[in-house]
């Protein structure tokens, strides 16, 4: 793609990638800290917590995306 290239992003599509960005962060750190405690690491959360939490967080996006739920909506719901 070109990088010169002006692209115009809808105001409301843009608000809709910050809820699906942080909607996704949240669940990964969320989940990965679960992850690390359940697994009696003592808490020491690793990159295999992330990736883990990361495959699982991605199923909730989908979800999210679909029914287009705000990311508080969302977290409300899980």
């Amino acid at each position: 793609m070109n990088e010169k290239m002006e692209v115009c992003v809808e105001v409301e599509a843009a608000k809709a990638l910050v809820r699906w960005k942080a909607l996704f962060g949240d669940e990964v750190a969320a989940g990965a800290r679960r992850l690390a405690v359940e697994s009696g690491e003592r808490g020491a959360v690793t990159l295999a917590h992330y990736r883990r939490a990361a495959q699982i967080a991605v199923h909730s996006l989908s979800a999210a995306l679909l029914q287009g739920v705000s990311s508080g909506d969302a977290q409300e719901a899980a």
